[in-house]
């Protein structure tokens, strides 16, 4: 990765127009966590939209306002998201953001990194 940034939740960077975002083992998030996680990443971007391939297999607990600001505020510049879930906790997660939060931007489960790149290669700018 280029450009490159690490929160307590998080590392992430920005690597042939994509941003990556991958979570760290067993990181429980509640609101405050997914304010500081947005502010990161927007501060990151410098202002430029880009995809966002999200591994959330080390996630074990977000809380309700938590995947609310994720899905709302959360998609601030953001062209489409591959979330990478290849366990079935973060599957559980992920069905949850995705039926109770209905994200604005384009927006695909993967079980790979490779399965992700393929989804968001139509969105690098």
């Amino acid at each position: 990765m280029k450009k490159s940034f690490e929160n307590e939740y998080a590392e992430y960077g920005i690597d042939n127009g994509i941003v990556r975002f991958i979570y760290k083992q067993n990181i429980a998030i509640q609101l405050a966590g997914a304010m500081e996680i947005v502010s990161d990443r927007l501060k990151l971007q410098n202002g430029r939209a880009y995809p966002i391939l999200c591994d959330i297999r080390g996630i074990i607990d977000i809380n309700k306002d938590a995947r609310r600001f994720l899905a709302n505020e959360g998609s601030a510049l953001t062209i489409a998201v591959a979330f990478i879930s290849d366990n079935p906790l973060s599957q559980i997660l992920t069905d949850l953001y995705m039926l109770a939060n209905m994200p604005p931007i384009p927006t695909k489960v993967v079980s790979s990194e490779l399965e992700g790149l393929q989804f968001l290669s139509d969105f690098i700018e």
